[in-house]
């Protein structure tokens, strides 16, 4: 192939007689000696006297002279090509044009035809000129190059001593090529229990990432617009960027080095690990445009943290900040411990509280960014109720501790700010196995007597299991394990429990004494969502949270997990049955579906995130799915385990707590053998708008549906 050669501007071109054009007009439109500036051309012209008959010059002058009181002058003051001496033209045909340009006064005189000529600059053919119909002294023409090189175009008047120009022209037919490296990625080795490379895809960038794809080239005459850069995936493609040169000083090994930094986050992606393209698009001079690609691992995986010797059932809760806090249990529910994990998946502290089965819960921010991380641990047959201050990890039993095997508090937590008394924020739950279902506040910010701090009532029932507590107004709401719905409220002097309602959940209206076990609640529209168990005779039900009348139901057929409530065009309720499917209520309308989840059980709730997200989490073999719409499974993950409690989802955040500026979010999910994994998704949080996204309906675990959620700007 012929070595692309840029030539240097040489002006060949020639008029008859010592008159010519003055040159190019200044910045301002000046011009030397006197000369007028022709700015359209930007060309200075001699200003010649009026042009008198043409038998007044003895000798006649020829055609392409004009007659003067100075006798016989270039009627042209230019013969301009274009294109201009040192062009560049690409492939096919190239259409030229010579122009005479009138000295300024003087009549129009053109000849027909111009003599066009083209050769090699080494002597060799030119290919072929074909002129077309000229108007008002423009000449064009189509040429025809033989291939690459570099050529001499003439342009001449058809009579000897006429003006001629020539123009050295580069042919270059072929496009520039590029070489694309996706430098490696750095995920970072496993430091602390906690795994940082996706063990399915070690060279992998995270979705969240922005990749600083390289560019080099050797192309000589490549052109002045920007190289771009782009990422492609089969189902769409991200922003275009424009490739910036290498700082100056770095080390560039080729005619050019420039780097496109790449939002991994941008194109549409419907895998957990896979492969983006990287296309690269330049032009040269000639116009020739030239494309190379290259390809970038990305993955979804972002952490994954492993707890030695742990048992995890209780669903994360996270702080204001995206710590997260796991609860841990022992298998036998008599130890374990409460832990802060950074959004990098760094332990901040661990604390030996005990099993936490309850899930627990986060308080509002206090002075000092400080919150308040509620638990109800047992250790050995020791349960207590209490906060870790989050900012040196101690535990703070409130109230006094239970001791008795029997005992455990193993349904979530749920927190209010109660006016009522001289405290605020107010902790629900229930001790199991205590005095037929004890009943609990915890209000740490009262005085010591006890009787303020935790008023308790007893008799009410163990909470279902799985199941969980709402905290609405200075009421609570669950679902016990004799198979009805409770509310219970604290005076207004915040010591005494008083029961508000109670509805049982009939499987048989023929039998009332029949009733269906309640799995976790959801809360929307003044009413509360939930699955009533037992076999094939298990309903989906509604009730009124003021208790006023006896549930709705929904027959399902089949055992249902847990509820969560979101808003795609409209409020719906979804649970897993363990039938493999996911059940679907219309709250508008009623109306329900039962979608096929492929052989996988899903008994968590599931979570909603923005743009149209639904996340589940299988307790079949640990299959974590990505669904937009309901029906249609985006992505997938194989946890390798049983998932313990239900999945949580955050805005992304930096290290320590910032949000990132990525748009994107992370998904957390516990397994049962002691893993938590920190997953990229589509969705930025939570879905803002809707009423109960998320087990226990925010980040932090509340169950209090006053509680705002999340958002991520």
């Amino acid at each position: 192939m012929l070595r692309k050669v840029l030539a240097t501007v040489m002006l060949l071109g020639a008029l008859s007689g010592c008159n010519k054009a003055l040159g190019t007009c200044g910045p301002n439109g000046e011009c030397d000696q006197g000369g007028v500036c022709d700015v359209e051309r930007n060309l200075c012209y001699t200003v010649i006297a009026s042009e008198l008959d043409a038998g007044a010059c003895t000798p006649t002058c020829a055609p392409y002279e004009a007659c003067t009181s100075k006798g016989c002058v270039p009627r042209y003051a230019a013969l301009t090509v274009t294109p201009g001496d040192g062009g560049m033209v690409g492939a096919g045909a190239v259409s030229v044009q010579a122009e005479l340009v009138l000295q300024p006064g003087l009549s129009a005189n053109f000849p027909e035809t111009l003599d066009f000529r083209v050769v090699r600059n080494d002597g060799g053919t030119g290919g072929g000129l074909t002129p077309g119909p000229r108007s008002a002294g423009l000449y064009p023409a189509q040429w025809t190059p033989p291939g690459d090189g570099v050529f001499l175009l003439t342009a001449a008047h058809p009579l000897s001593g006429g003006p001629s120009t020539t123009v050295f022209l580069t042919v270059d037919t072929t496009p520039p090529t590029f070489t694309v490296t996706v430098p490696a990625a750095d995920a970072g080795l496993p430091d602390g229990g906690t795994t940082y490379a996706d063990p399915g895809l070690p060279t992998a960038w995270r979705r969240d990432q922005v990749v600083p794809v390289e560019i080099r080239t050797n192309e000589p005459n490549l052109g002045p617009s920007p190289l771009t850069a782009v990422l492609r995936t089969d189902a769409g493609s991200g922003s275009t960027v424009n490739v910036v040169s290498f700082a100056q000083g770095a080390l560039c090994d080729a005619g050019f080095c420039g780097v496109a930094r790449m939002n991994l986050w941008e194109p549409p992606f419907d895998a957990f690990r896979g492969t983006m393209a990287v296309e690269v698009r330049g032009q040269d001079r000639a116009g020739n445009v030239g494309t190379s690609s290259g390809t970038v691992n990305v993955t979804r995986w972002k952490w994954r943290h492993d707890i030695a010797g742990a048992t995890i059932t209780a669903t994360p809760a996270l702080g204001n900040t995206g710590v997260v806090y796991v609860g841990t249990t022992n298998g036998s529910d008599n130890d374990g411990q409460l832990l802060a994990l950074s959004p990098s998946g760094r332990v901040l502290w661990a604390v030996n509280s005990g099993a936490v089965v309850a899930s627990p819960t986060v308080g509002n921010v206090q002075d000092g960014g400080v919150e308040r991380v509620y638990a109800a641990p047992r250790k050995g047959s020791v349960s207590r109720v209490g906060f870790v201050d989050s900012a040196d990890g101690g535990f703070t039993s409130i109230c006094n501790d239970v001791n008795s095997s029997s005992v455990l508090v193993q349904s979530s937590l749920a927190l209010t700010q109660l006016s009522a008394g001289s405290a605020s924020e107010t902790v629900y739950g229930v001790y199991s196995g205590r005095l037929g279902g004890t009943l609990f506040a915890v209000r740490p910010d009262t005085e010591n007597d006890l009787v303020v701090r935790c008023p308790i009532t007893t008799s009410v029932g163990d909470v279902s299991v799985p199941g969980n507590m709402l905290a609405t107004g200075n009421a609570v709401v669950f679902g016990s394990s004799d198979g009805r719905l409770k509310s219970y409220a604290l005076d207004t002097a915040g010591i005494a429990f008083t029961s508000q309602w109670n509805q049982p959940l009939v499987a048989v209206a023929a039998d009332p004494s029949t009733l269906l076990q309640p799995s976790s609640l959801a809360a929307a529209g003044g009413a509360v969502y939930g699955g009533g168990n037992l076999g094939g005779l298990s309903k989906f039900f509604s009730a009124p949270l003021d208790g006023g009348q006896p549930p709705s139901y929904f027959p399902t057929t089949s055992v249902i997990g847990s509820t969560s409530i979101g808003n795609p065009n409209g409020h719906v309720a979804v649970a897993g049955l363990e039938n493999a499917r996911l059940f679907r209520v219309s709250i508008s309308d009623g109306g329900t579906q039962a979608i096929d989840t492929a052989g996988e059980v899903l008994r968590s709730a599931p979570v909603w995130g923005t743009d149209g997200y639904l996340y589940t989490a299988g307790a079949t073999s640990g299959t974590i799915q990505a669904r937009r719409p309901l029906e249609t499974v985006a992505w997938q993950f194989e946890s390798g385990s049983t998932i313990g409690g239900s999945m949580t989802l955050d805005c992304n955040r930096q290290a320590e707590g910032s949000l990132a500026s990525a748009f994107s979010g992370v998904l957390y999910a516990v397994t049962r053998d002691g893993k938590v994994h920190a997953i990229v998704v589509d969705s930025r949080g939570l879905d803002t708008s809707a009423p109960w996204p998320k087990y226990q309906h925010d980040a932090r675990n509340t169950g209090n549906p006053a509680t705002p959620i999340t958002s991520c700007p």
